[in-house]
């Protein structure tokens, strides 16, 4: 091939791949709900149980906000500059935003879910800023007692509000046995009443079936997830199965628009 040839094979790969970056950058900072599920490739490898896209989707956000905060905590003492944080954490939200976004279809409810990393995000942003500034210009130790008091109050606040506007003391299930007065559910993710995905052996005073999707009635606990407790009502039947969704859908957008 002669000189001519490959820069013009350089530039047919230069184009190709400037048309793709640019893609990529307007699908990242504008994305659009997807039609097909994420593949989770890496957390495939990690995680051996089977789980739904819901809760692949869940413990992605778990992960990957866990991952922004130690990053963020490193560049503050590794570093201690303004400049360095805010670009991790407008990268982080950018992420964020594009997860949340593209799967939208692919959560049982994306609202709360979004207002709550949202939420963490900002405060999280705001904490380790709020640190270097005061670390920089504080003239005494009250400075930095003023500033502990501030985050507290701000973490109170947005769980005050977080919980007044999603919180709920009951979520679905999927009946998968039955053993007198005793039912094990199957129960997914739940963030608005704080449940862990997992089957859990629960009371129940309602005629059901295996199969049955149920409401349940929850106990909230303290610094720890809540556990289900009583089956409250058979919501409708369908099929079994870890694919299948415990959150009726209509019920959910009700619920959601409250």
């Amino acid at each position: 091939m002669d000189l001519d040839g490959i820069l013009y094979k350089i530039g047919e790969i230069a184009e190709a791949f400037t048309g793709k970056s640019i893609q990529w950058i307007k699908d990242i900072v504008n994305p659009t709900p997807s039609q097909k599920p994420p593949r989770f490739k890496f957390l495939k490898k990690l995680i051996k149980r089977e789980l739904t896209v819901h809760e692949f989707l869940s413990l992605n956000l778990q992960l990957s906000f866990i991952f922004y905060l130690v990053f963020a905590l490193l560049l503050v003492v590794l570093f201690g500059n303004e400049l360095y944080l805010t670009i991790i954490s407008v990268v982080y939200f950018i992420y964020l935003r594009y997860i949340l976004i593209k799967n939208r279809d692919f959560f049982i409810e994306v609202e709360p879910y979004r207002f709550f990393y949202y939420g963490l995000t900002a405060i999280g942003f705001l904490s380790f800023l709020g640190y270097l500034l005061i670390r920089r210009f504080a003239k005494n130790v009250y400075y930095f007692y003023a500033y502990l008091i501030a985050i507290f109050v701000i973490v109170l606040l947005f769980r005050y509000i977080y919980k007044s506007k999603f919180t709920r003391d009951w979520t679905y299930g999927v009946v998968e046995d039955i053993k007198g007065e005793l039912v094990l559910v199957s129960v997914h993710d739940d963030i608005r009443a704080n449940v862990k995905p997992g089957k859990y052996w629960v009371d129940n005073t309602e005629d059901v079936e295996v199969g049955d999707v149920v409401k349940i009635l929850i106990e909230e606990r303290i610094f720890r997830s809540s556990i289900p407790k009583r089956v409250l009502e058979v919501h409708k039947a369908k099929p079994s199965s870890s694919e299948t969704s415990t959150e009726p859908k209509a019920e959910s957008e009700k619920s959601t628009s409250k």
